[in-house]
């Protein structure tokens, strides 16, 4: 928990939904009933087609706190944001919430498509409470921020996703909440747009809002939040710092990722005995890879390769031996070795492939794609975003001597 003044208190929080609609229609009739009659919900147990998609979830966010929500699709993440907002109710558990909350869950979501953008905004801003005086002196501040041209004074059922996220977000920040719930909705729009959406979060966190962040976006996450919490079929698994809960889900999806098969294939000439290297690494630090192989013919011109690749499979590093050059590969045990003065990848798991060919690349007798993996360390507090981690010098270019 938060030491600091919470704007948000979570509480054993849990949410069940039915997966057959004509079913959940039921069961909300069949609660609502039992409430009235003071008899509760049964809300420990799950009827049939139920599931939990949130299971016990506490956690509080502090007054000009940024907290960030991660976790696989589907995690309950959303749900939680929901929950909060009070578009629907918890099944059992408490949220308390200290102050005024907007949404960024869809942006879009509560717009009336009839009505045009600028009646809209008067409506938005009339359901929080603003007077006549306060909206139209807003207005035109929500208006200039959109950017939407003439397209303001036309129905919104007219605009595309990128013109309602546009309205949707200058109408959340504008209206001065304490709390903005934000669900990955910047992903929608263009670039220009999206970096002043950012300073305005900015400027929000800096006048003491508070944020609740979802993003399957890293760097996104790294760079704004205070803390984290992590969930996976709606129970979480940890909160803390941001890197430290960021690292931690980050090396357990790619210990997913390597429980499944690995896709290997030989025509029988080339089997991998072993790969070893060092299971950790500083960025920028010495690496070997030693691969051994056992050869059950002579091969005219081998060429052996080796690729260091991301979680999600992108090659970030390829090297390929010269046919007929070293390494040779002799009937028996072969172990070749691949040395890196250097490695400056950026911080996380990154998984090693083998391939052995004839002559060409392409003639591949043997192929082990993720066969092993390693992790990249970076130093505390270093946000570099990408695969490389350099380090550059920075200077003044009239400092330069001008050839």
């Amino acid at each position: 928990m938060s030491s600091h003044d919470p704007v948000i208190e979570v509480e054993r929080l849990s949410k069940r939904f039915s997966r057959n609609l004509r079913r959940s229609l039921f069961y909300g009739l069949q609660d609502i009933g039992k409430e009235v009659a003071g008899r509760g919900q049964y809300a420990e147990t799950l009827r049939p087609s139920e599931f939990w998609a949130l299971r016990d979830v506490s956690f509080d966010v502090g007054r000009g706190e940024t907290v960030g929500l991660i976790g696989h699709n589907g995690a309950g993440k959303t749900t939680l944001l929901k929950l909060m907002n009070g578009l629907i109710k918890p099944t059992t558990g408490r949220i308390a919430i200290h102050g005024s909350v907007r949404a960024l869950i869809a942006l879009n979501a509560g717009f009336n498509p009839i009505l045009t953008g600028r009646e809209n905004v008067k409506v938005a801003s009339a359901v929080l409470g603003m007077g006549e005086r306060e909206i139209d002196r807003r207005l035109e501040e929500i208006v200039d921020f959109a950017e939407l041209g003439d397209f303001i004074d036309t129905p919104v059922r007219s605009y595309s996703s990128g013109m309602a996220a546009r309205l949707g977000f200058a109408i959340a920040v504008h209206t001065q909440p304490d709390i903005l719930l934000v669900d990955e909705v910047l992903a929608v729009g263009d670039l220009n747009f999206a970096i002043k959406c950012y300073r305005k979060i900015n400027e929000f966190r800096n006048n003491g809002g508070s944020i609740v962040l979802v993003s399957h976006n890293a760097y996104s996450i790294r760079s704004n939040c205070d803390r984290v919490v992590w969930i996976e079929h709606g129970i979480v698994q940890d909160i803390g710092l941001t890197e430290d809960v960021c690292d931690a889900y980050e090396a357990a999806v790619a210990s997913q990722d390597a429980e499944t098969p690995n896709e290997e294939y030989s025509d029988g000439s080339v089997l991998l005995t072993d790969v070893r290297h060092a299971e950790a690494i500083d960025t920028g630090a010495p690496f070997a890879v030693e691969v051994e192989l056992h050869v059950t013919r002579p091969l005219d011109r081998p060429i052996v390769s080796v690729t260091i690749s991301t979680v999600a499979g992108h090659p970030v590093v390829s090297n390929i031996s010269p046919p007929g050059g070293e390494p040779r590969l002799e009937v028996g045990r072969n172990v070749v070795r691949v040395t890196y003065d250097e490695l400056p990848l950026t911080r996380g798991i990154y998984g090693i492939s083998v391939v052995v060919a004839e002559e060409t690349i392409n003639n591949q007798v043997f192929a082990a794609l993720r066969r092993s993996e390693f992790e990249v360390r970076v130093p505390r507090g270093d946000l570099g975003a990408g695969v490389l981690q350099l380090t550059p010098s920075w200077s003044n270019a009239d400092d330069l001597d001008r050839v």
